[in-house]
C-alpha cells in the first residue's frame, strides 16, 4: 500500500503502529520540506533536497518497474560512495525493500557470505566483473547501469505503508569474531535513533556536516546522514576521508563525524590549524575507542574536546558525552535520553532502547542468546557507571583478561600505555599461560624505529610496574609497525591472540 509523499507528517513514531506512510523513515525525515535547501555539496556540484527526492524517486521507479523489487525485498549494494548510493538508499526504504550495505572492498569469499545468507533479490555492484560469479543464484546490476536507467524515469511521488515494526535495513556486523551477522534495522529503530542524536548533537538546519565515512557502515549510513536529512541541514560529501582532503574542505563545515584514526591523523598533519576547524562547533567520534592521549592532544590543538559516544549496529547510539555540559575523556557520556545502561554482575553493559534491532536475519537462536531474561540487550562490551552516569568501557567482554583469577580489563592499560612518549599505540591482550591461566601481553607500536627491542620492552615493564598493580603489568611486550585493523579501523584483536597464543607454551 502506497501513499503519496506530502510535506506534513504526524509525530514520531512509537514501538508499534498500524500500518502507515507516515512509519517510513522516509515520511519520518521529512526530507521534502524545505526543496530549495542545499543537501550535498560535493565538491562543485550542489544538490537540493527537491533534487535529491527526484532522483531517490527515479531509483524507486527504476527498483519497482525495471527489477520488479517489491516490499519486503532484499537490495544488496556493493557499491561506490556518491550521492545517488544515497539516493539508491533511500529509494529502497521508501518502496519498503530492506537495503543491505555491503564493503565494496571485500573479496568474492568474503561477498559469498553475505549472498548466501542474505539472499538478496538484487544485488547493484561497482565491480561487476568480480561479482558476475554470482549471477547464478541472484541478479547482479552494475550501478552505473542502474543510475543510467533511473535517469531516463519519472520519480516515483509515493511512499509504502510500513509498521513501525518493519525492517528497513539489514547491516551486517563487522564481525571481529565469527561470521558477521545480520541485524536487522527497523523504520522505528532507525528513525527513534535519529530523532535522538539529532536532538542530543544539536543539528539545526544550519550546520554543514563534513561526511568522510564509509557509506557501507552504520556510522556514516545511519548516524551521520540521518543526522542531516532530519536536521534538514547540508552534507559536505566527500568520497572517502584523506588528510589534507578533509581539512581543505573543513574550513566550511560546523560538525564532523569520524572514527579515532581520523583525529590522529589530522593531528599528524601541520595544516590542521585554525583557520581549516575554527567553524567547527563539534568533533564527534565512534565506532572504537579514543585514546586520552589523542583527546589531550586534540584539545590543546582546538581548544576542542571530542565529543565521544558508544554506538552499535544493533542499538544505534545509546550514551554520548554532552554537547553541552562536561565530557570526560575515557568515557562515553551518559545514556542517551530514554535508554536504559546498567551494569551486569558480570561487569557487561546491557541497554535498553526503543531504537534495538528486531534481531539478526535468520538465526533466532543467537538473536535470543543477546537478550536477557527481562529484555536488557547484552552488547557484550564490559564497563562502569560513574556517580555521574558517565560510562567507561573496559572493552569487549571476550577481549577481558583472566590472570590468576583476578580480571584485567585491556583499555585501561592501552590509555595509560598510548600516553607513554615512545608510544604511537597499542593493544593489550591475553596469551594462554601453564600457571596463571592468561598472561598480559602489550603489542606496542613505537613512536620511533627501535633498535634493541628486549630493552625497549624491559623499559615499558619497568614504568607500568610503579603505575598499576602487579598482576596488571605485562608479562611480554610486542613490537609491531602497525595493528591489524579491521574496514572501519578496529583493532582485530583476535588476529593478535591468534598469533601469539603460543608466547609462554
Amino acid at each position: 500500500m502506497l501513499s503519496r509523499l506530502v510535506g506534513s507528517i504526524p509525530q514520531r513514531v512509537g514501538i508499534r503502529a498500524a500500518s502507515s506512510a507516515s512509519n517510513n523513515i522516509v515520511s519520518q525525515a521529512q526530507i521534502q520540506a524545505e526543496p530549495s535547501k542545499i543537501l550535498f555539496i560535493d565538491g562543485e556540484h550542489k544538490t537540493t533536497y527537491a533534487e535529491f527526492v527526484k532522483r531517490a524517486g527515479q531509483y524507486a521507479t527504476a527498483l519497482t518497474e525495471k527489477y520488479n523489487i517489491k516490499k519486503g525485498d532484499r537490495v544488496m549494494a556493493r557499491v561506490s560512495k556518491t550521492t545517488d548510493t544515497a539516493a539508491l538508499y533511500i529509494a529502497c526504504l521508501q518502496i519498503g525493500a530492506l537495503y543491505i550495505p555491503v564493503n565494496p572492498g571485500y573479496t568474492e569469499s568474503e561477498a559469498a557470505h553475505y549472498i548466501k545468507d542474505a539472499t538478496p533479490s538484487l544485488l547493484v555492484t561497482c565491480n561487476e566483473d568480480l561479482d558476475q560469479v554470482f549471477r547464478d543464484r541472484i541478479s547482479v546490476l552494475n550501478e552505473n547501469k542502474l543510475a543510467s536507467e533511473a535517469g531516463s524515469l519519472n520519480a516515483c511521488t509515493t511512499i509504502e505503508h510500513v509498521e513501525t515494526s518493519d525492517p528497513a535495513s539489514v547491516c551486517y556486523t563487522s564481525g571481529t569474531t565469527g561470521l558477521p551477522k545480520g541485524a536487522i534495522l527497523t523504520h522505528g529503530s532507525l528513525s527513534n535513533n535519529a530523532h535522538d542524536i539529532v536532538r542530543d548533537w544539536g543539528f539545526t538546519s544550519e550546520d554543514l556536516n563534513l561526511h568522510a565515512l564509509p557509506f557501507y557502515h552504520v556510522h556514516g549510513l545511519y548516524y551521520s546522514l540521518h543526522c542531516s536529512l532530519f536536521s534538514h541541514s547540508t552534507i559536505i560529501w566527500r568520497s572517502k576521508f584523506e588528510v589534507e582532503d578533509c581539512i581543505k574542505y573543513m574550513k566550511n563545515a560546523t560538525v564532523m563525524m569520524g572514527v579515532p584514526t581520523f583525529f590522529s591523523r589530522l593531528l599528524a598533519s601541520k595544516n590542521f590549524k585554525k583557520d581549516a576547524f575554527g567553524n567547527v562547533r563539534v568533533f564527534i567520534s565512534g565506532s572504537a575507542p579514543l585514546s586520552v592521549a589523542t583527546i589531550e592532544e586534540f584539545k590543546e590543538r582546538t581548544g576542542q574536546v571530542i565529543l565521544e559516544r558508544y554506538g552499535m549496529t544493533e542499538a544505534g547510539v545509546m550514551t554520548t558525552n554532552p554537547l553541552n555540559g562536561v565530557r570526560k575523556a575515557g568515557t562515553v557520556g551518559p545514556a542517551v535520553k530514554g535508554v536504559g545502561c546498567r551494569i551486569a554482575k558480570n561487569g557487561g553493559i546491557e541497554v535498553k532502547t526503543n531504537a534495538i534491532f528486531a534481531g539478526y536475519w535468520k538465526n533466532p537462536k543467537k538473536t535470543a542468546e543477546e537478550f536477557t531474561e527481562d529484555g536488557w540487550f547484552k552488547t557484550g562490551d564490559v564497563g562502569h557507571l560513574d556517580e555521574d552516569g558517565y560510562l567507561t568501557i573496559g572493552g569487549r567482554s571476550k577481549d577481558m583478561i583472566i590472570t590468576g583469577g583476578l580480571n584485567v580489563y585491556p583499555k585501561e592499560l592501552e590509555d595509560f600505555i598510548d600516553t607513554l612518549p615512545f608510544v604511537k599505540e597499542s593493544a593489550v591482550i591475553a596469551s594462554p599461560h601453564p600457571d596463571f591461566g592468561e598472561a598480559v601481553v602489550a603489542v606496542v607500536v613505537p613512536a620511533e624505529k627501535v633498535t634493541d627491542e628486549k630493552e625497549f620492552e624491559k623499559k615499558l615493564i619497568g614504568i607500568m610496574k610503579k603505575k598499576v598493580a602487579n598482576y596488571k603489568v605485562p608479562k611480554r611486550v610486542i613490537i609491531l609497525d602497525s595493528l591489524p585493523r579491521n574496514h572501519i579501523t578496529k583493532v582485530q584483536k583476535n588476529v593478535l591472540r591468534d598469533n601469539y597464543k603460543k608466547l609462554f607454551a
